[in-house]
């Protein structure tokens, strides 16, 4: 890019034009910062990072200063300025960008100023961005490592040069503060007392007078079970990540927190076998000690803990020196990497010339006992095997093999070896790293055993995984994938195009596009299609996509799941049944509360008929004709109070009492009303077996059976001729009925069959003829009620109800319902009418069942008063409370309803009798719990004179 310092000319506009119209299609971050304005461009690639709409692509620069993260907001724009005042260097710069969406990322900046003023101040600078969010934590743990690192290096030169302990133990807590970042560091011997303290003998750092105030000991106590104090007991580098929490640290928490300490790290300072001391080590954060830190810090503990020990054997101090002086190149390797396993051999003999301590600790022998050894007695390898294989290192500049290795404990360890040839006085040796990786095999084991388990799981879920590289176009797909498929594996190569073979056409379009959009948009890729196996059994198919971004944003490759449905759909499928169910029988609940209400008013509107029916029976004699005529509005009354006591059952507001019934009665019955209302043009033929065994059954609800079958059997025909057959027959039924039968199962069965010469029923009707509102009839003639309602009677009795039927040819049901030993009850004949002289107060607002009731009652000589208000008759009952000897109420009724009046006369009068009268049997179940009003009995209307007379003669006499 050239630099241009003329100013705003032409050519420097069309310049500046063409590389913004470059950096607007670019798939990286740029900006570019107008210093004369004040306003900064953004590509679209650095507005989306930030989380700004297209339309923002020119901000300000307060608008852009906010998307830098504070802390390094000021140190961004103080750098790019300094470097724009250098017209030849690009400046690189660090920070956190706060998108809108609220993530933050870590970008790299590096920017140059690209257009000046006549002075040569920056007009205009331009930048480029490159996202590290990835990288930094890597690099904040690498800058940490390298800390420990640097500091153990530090530590091995303060070691080279120490010349008495005291110095040397400053240096090394110095140098762990100063370079390698931590708050504070100290070193403490284990006296061997009773109390078996820890004295200090060296410190650097932020101590602060914090060690004189607490009390650290090596016992197994309290005040012994911090790090310091394990590590001396264990042998071993003990850590404290967060000392606020750790109960351990609990003697010395509150002064530790006030020093800001925040973790800690304690590794053993041995000689040998024997633990004289610790290095302990605090920090300001917490979990600032993870494995492979305290792993360095250990080997800088071990490097302290072996120049002690060289301090302290002054007999031994020049023969020390010498050989430090002697092996300088070997024992700097050996201390810059303590943490290592590490041996000197003799490739010759296969002796074990030296070995640090890491060697020691983990081959568990002395250091003596393991330079005494040969590699013959730690490799498990014969000597035959063995020594071809140290002769090859010794000739190669670098070797690396995989051996087993022998401990002192008898355990063998997987190691990897990698030898160096080395001189030292002249003579060729072995320089051997060794790193155990045991656990590394044990983890990959473990990763295929993973894997396999995965595979299971996949398998036990019906699930498969699958990956689809865009730019080869390459699929995968795993293992379990053929099988929910149901294709051989490896029958066909994996491909978008054999997928789309296996999804049934119907679903093929669907998936197609969505698969398409995915990829156009680089978005979450979700379908549901069907597939077909090979035996013709249909399975629901589920798969989820996402799409896998590099690091610069670029999408390579989609991944996902394949997932049977095939059972969840079947319980979605059973879940909607049931909700369809759940809705039906609210519907029938429904129309069962409007049929209980539609009762009570005809209740209600019967009472008056049947009461002044009863009433001319008795106005006029036997011979004369009147007396018939009132009898026909009796039976018709009666049969109307028969239909109310159906729809009662029906509505469930009426509890129905089963008792033996006779069918071929209930069947003569039915006929009788049913046959007026049929054509003349059916003809009903009847076969009936009188002899037939009697059923335990409510009568009402056989009547509608035989009603409603009959109904819709002259409904089939329509005005059409045909024939009506009605049979019944007592059998036992044969083993292939009795298996259908439901259990219990009774030796006799009553067969009714009722059968038409009507239009029939396909194969599809008939699986649907039971449910629920489903009907063949048009509105006016049906509501699909009528073969539920008779299937749930059926049942209900433990019965059996089959139909046969196909078009054209008619329709035959045939009834099985089990048979009972017994005799069937036959009402009784209606009961003397019982006359007295009582005074009764009556409360109806029916006005003309108070008429009715005021009538009847003065025909039987009693005294009544009768109210069509409550509050009236409540009136009336206060002003003269023993002027009646009976009251009889209606429930339902405006303003108060019987119950409640007949706690009020209670309260007034408690020995007064009430009788309660209702057109709606649910209400009775209601108040049977309050009786204790003095409601002393209750009537279901309509009511019948002689049931009435006998009930107030009934109450009254006590």
């Amino acid at each position: 890019m050239q630099i241009n310092e003329a100013g705003n000319s032409p050519k420097k506009q069309y310049d500046a034009g063409f590389q913004r119209s470059m950096l607007q299609v670019a798939n990286e971050g740029f900006w570019e910062w107008d210093l004369a304005s004040e306003s900064f461009w953004l590509n679209p690639f650095f507005s989306r990072l930030a989380g700004l709409s297209p339309d923002e692509s020119i901000v300000d620069a307060d608008r852009f200063a906010l998307i830098i993260h504070p802390e390094e907001r000021q140190v961004f724009f103080d750098t790019v300025l300094a470097g724009a005042a250098n017209k030849a260097v690009t400046t690189p710069s660090v920070f956190r960008l706060l998108s809108t969406d609220g993530r933050t990322y870590w970008l790299e900046s590096k920017s140059r100023a690209v257009d000046f003023d006549g002075n040569g101040a920056p007009l205009r600078i331009i930048g480029h961005i490159t996202d590290i969010t990835q990288r930094k934590p890597a690099d904040e743990q690498l800058k940490e490592l390298n800390r420990a690192l640097l500091a153990i290096s530090k530590g091995n030169q303060a070691l080279l040069r120490a010349s008495n302990e005291k110095e040397l133990l400053n240096d090394i807590c110095k140098i762990i503060v100063e370079v390698g970042g931590y708050r504070m560091a100290w070193v403490g011997y284990a006296e061997e007392d009773p109390g078996k303290t820890v004295r200090i003998v060296a410190r650097a750092g932020a101590d602060d007078g914090y060690l004189e105030k607490v009390r650290i000991t090596w016992a197994d106590d309290e005040f012994g079970n911090g790090p310091t104090g394990r590590s001396i007991r264990s042998g071993s580098h003990c850590v404290v990540h967060n000392m606020q929490w750790d109960l351990s640290f609990e003697p010395w928490q509150q002064e530790a927190i006030k020093h800001g300490y925040a973790s800690a790290l304690s590794c053993p300072l041995k000689n040998g076998q024997r633990v004289f001391g610790s290095l302990t080590i605090y920090a300001s954060t917490c979990d600032a000690f993870d494995a492979e830190e305290s792993e360095l810090l250990s080997s800088l503990a071990e490097n302290l803990a072996y120049g002690i020990s060289m301090l302290q054997n002054r007999s031994a101090r020049q023969l020390a020196e010498e050989e430090l002086r002697q092996s300088e190149d070997r024992y700097r390797r050996l201390f810059q990497n303590q943490h290592i396993v590490m041996l000197i051999i003799d490739p010759e003999s296969g002796n074990i010339v030296d070995a640090n301590p890491a060697a020691v600790d983990f081959y568990g022998w002395n250091h003596d006992e393991l330079c005494g050894m040969n590699m013959y007695d730690v490799n498990t390898l014969t000597p035959e095997e063995l020594t071809p294989l140290m002769q090859h290192a010794k000739r190669l500049d670098c070797n690396r093999f995989t051996f087993s290795h022998r401990l002192a404990n008898g355990l063998i360890r997987d190691v990897e070896v990698v030898s160096v040839p080395i001189q030292i006085e002249s003579k060729p040796l072995l320089y051997s790293i060794i790193t155990d990786v045991t656990d590394k095999k044990l983890t990959e084991k473990q990763l295929i055993e993973g894997n396999k388990r995965m595979h299971y799981i996949l398998a036990t879920a019906n699930a498969g995984v699958w990956e689809y590289e865009i730019e080869t176009k390459t699929t995968i797909w795993s293992d379990e994938i053929w099988r929910i498929y149901g294709i051989e594996p490896c029958s066909c190569e994996p491909s978008f195009e054999n997928w789309l073979e296996i999804v049934i056409p119907e679903d093929r379009d669907a998936v197609r596009h969505a698969v398409h959009d995915a990829l156009a948009n680089g978005a979450d890729f979700t379908a549901i299609w069907r597939t077909k196996t090979t035996d013709g059994t249909i399975r629901w198919i589920m798969s989820k996509g996402t799409p896998f971004r590099e690091s610069d944003g670029t999408i390579t490759r989609h991944v996902g799941i394949v997932v049977d449905i095939t059972d969840r759909k079947k319980e979605e499928e059973k879940k909607q049944q049931l909700e369809t169910q759940l809705r039906q029988a609210q519907r029938l609940e429904t129309i069962g509360t409007l049929a209980g209400g539609i009762a009570h008013d005809f209740n209600n509107i019967l009472t008056p008929i049947l009461g002044y029916a009863e009433m001319g029976l008795l106005t006029f004699a036997d011979d004369e004709a009147g007396q018939e005529y009132f009898r026909e509005i009796m039976l018709a009354a009666n049969r109307a109070r028969n239909l109310v006591s159906q729809i009662l059952a029906f509505s469930r507001a009426q509890e129905i009492t089963p008792s033996l019934v006779s069918v071929p009665a209930v069947i003569d019955e039915a006929l009788k009303l049913l046959r007026p209302s049929i054509p003349t043009s059916i003809t009903i033929d009847r076969k009936i077996d009188r002899s037939c065994g009697n059923i335990l059954a409510d009568p009402s609800q056989i009547h509608q059976v035989v009603v409603n079958l009959c109904t819709n059997a002259y409904q089939a025909m329509d005005e059409a001729a045909g024939t009506i057959h009605i049979a019944l027959e007592e059998v036992v039924p044969d083993g292939e009925t009795l298996k259908a039968l439901p259990a219990p199962h009774a030796d006799r069965y009553a067969l009714l069959s009722i059968a038409d010469t009507g239009i029939g029923m396909d194969k599809a009707t008939i699986e649907r003829i039971f449910e629920p509102f489903f009907t063949t009839k048009s509105p006016q003639k049906g509501t699909g009620l009528g073969l539920s309602v008779v299937h749930g009677i059926i049942t209900g009795y433990n019965g059996m109800i089959t139909v046969n039927s196909s078009p054209a040819k008619g329709t035959a049901f045939r009834i099985y319902l089990p048979v009972i030993d017994g005799h069937a009850e036959h009402e009784d004949p209606e009961p003397a009418l019982a006359t007295g002289n009582a005074s009764i107060m009556f409360i109806d607002d029916e006005p003309a069942s108070t008429r009715m009731i005021t009538l009847m009652l003065t025909k039987l000589g009693f005294s009544i008063q009768a109210f069509n208000s409550p509050l009236e008759a409540l009136d009336c009952f206060r002003k003269e409370p023993f002027r009646f000897d009976l009251v009889i109420t209606d429930l339902t009724m405006p303003m108060m309803n019987g119950v409640g009046l007949a706690s009020e006369i209670h309260k007034m009068r408690p020995d007064l009798p009430i009788v309660l009268m209702t057109g709606y049997g649910r209400d009775l179940e209601n108040i049977k719990a309050i009786s204790w009003h003095g409601i002393r009995k209750f009537i279901k209307k309509p009511v019948k004179m002689s049931e009435l007379s006998s009930t107030i003669s009934e109450v009254i006499s006590g």
